[in-house]
């Protein structure tokens, strides 16, 4: 994926959660948004499967997010905000281990 591909899902992200900050609607389109961005990203892989590593590059992606949208939003708005993200980050993706016996 290229750097203009990051940045348009990057945007999208960030909009989807400062328009649901602001209104508090939209939570389930932003939580799509946020994960897509994860997604492209390579947060959700890590050496070895490692859930604590994912989880971590998860909340990091996830609060660059929150970075984005922090000069939309007042104080209140934006704690909301992290909480939410956080949340998101911590709601690992299932990982499929193949057939097994």
């Amino acid at each position: 994926m290229d750097r203009n591909q990051l940045d348009t899902l990057e945007q999208k992200a960030t909009d989807a959660a400062i328009r649901w900050a602001q209104s508090g609607f939209g939570y389930f389109t932003m939580e799509r948004s946020v994960n897509g961005y994860i997604e492209a990203l390579g947060a959700n892989r890590a050496i070895g499967d490692d859930t604590e590593a994912i989880r971590l590059g998860r909340e990091a992606a996830a609060l660059h997010i929150n970075i984005c949208a922090i000069h939309a939003l007042n104080k209140s708005e934006e704690l909301q905000l992290h909480e939410a993200l956080i949340k998101i980050a911590n709601d690992l993706p299932c990982q499929s281990r193949g057939m097994r016996r």
